[in-house]
């Protein structure tokens, strides 16, 4: 097996992000402060107890709901991206591409804070299965500790941001997997030219009683324009959309000028169907968009560098 230096960004299809790829980490561990506490006196001495020293936190580059998103994980982050945007040989500039990475890992961050939230734990033994099988299909212990530093990782870096993505990937299935497989839908034909004076001469033969789909067979002889079945939120053109979707079977719209040309689409057939699978990847990325954003805007976020 061969593994992908875009652990975490693999979490998120969102595009949202638009991205391919997101990313993502953990909190600093807690440490309980003595600052304030005042020295307690020791009977029959002159002594105080002097306060246990502190551990000073890591450095981050963004707080999370009081969560860190460490500088070091994030400079480890973006050598990753550009690796990968090397082997893709395309270009991306500096303050994009670390605006990508930290805002990825802060979404990583917020799924993975739900995942615990919604009683997800990932235990000590499933961590160390999951590690075992990750080191196992890499080709051993040799080649995973190989496998690292090439793609930047260190030991506390790598087992950091795992836990963090196995936590988040818990949540991203939980939010998909309640994505509807079935909706409304409308199977819709079209007949298109490029001329707003023979769109407007088409309608005008419509309305006079000309056949519809004869008539969009002689423009779209191939198809005859059979658009298929489809369901809200799932055109390109969301006008189309609109005008679509309030008819009724044998309905038609009127000349519709889109960036295509000019339309006009008639519903054959509507009805509640189970979604294909193009449309039910575009539902599962339009549930966490919105998921995304409605928890980002709920949230405490610093961006700190």
């Amino acid at each position: 097996m061969k593994l992908r230096p875009l652990i975490l960004t693999s979490l998120i299809v969102f595009s949202f992000c638009g991205l391919s790829s997101c990313t993502t980490n953990q909190s600093t561990p807690v440490i309980e402060s003595t600052e304030g506490i005042q020295p307690t006196a020791v009977v029959a001495t002159i002594a105080t107890e002097v306060p246990t020293p502190t551990s000073t936190p890591l450095p981050a580059a963004a707080m999370v709901n009081g969560e860190a998103v460490l500088v070091s994980d994030f400079e480890e982050e973006y050598l990753r991206l550009l690796d990968g945007i090397a082997l893709s040989q395309k270009d991306i500039d500096e303050d994009t591409g670390r605006a990508i990475v930290l805002e990825d890992m802060i979404v990583t961050t917020l799924l993975a804070q739900n995942a615990r939230a919604a009683g997800y734990e990932v235990t000590e033994e499933f961590y160390q299965d999951r590690l075992n099988l990750v080191i196992s299909e890499a080709g051993g212990e040799d080649v995973f500790n190989q496998w690292l530093g090439d793609n930047h990782y260190s030991q506390e870096s790598f087992h950091r941001l795992y836990r963090l993505s196995l936590e988040a990937g818990w949540m991203k299935e939980k939010i998909i997997g309640e994505v509807p497989l079935e909706a409304e839908q409308v199977r819709a034909r079209q007949i298109m030219v490029q001329s707003k004076t023979l769109a407007d001469q088409i309608y005008q033969q419509l309305e006079t009683g000309a056949d519809f789909a004869t008539i969009a067979r002689i423009y779209d002889p191939i198809s005859g324009g059979e658009l298929g079945w489809f369901p809200r939120n799932t055109l390109v053109i969301p006008g189309v959309e609109e005008a679509v979707f309030i008819l009724e079977p044998d309905e038609y719209t009127p000349v519709l000028e889109t960036d295509y040309g000019y339309q006009i689409i008639q519903v054959m057939e509507r009805g509640v169907r189970n979604l294909t699978q193009d449309a039910l990847l575009i539902y599962q990325n339009q549930a966490l968009r919105h998921w995304v954003e409605e928890h980002k805007n709920q949230s405490d976020i610093k961006i700190l560098n």
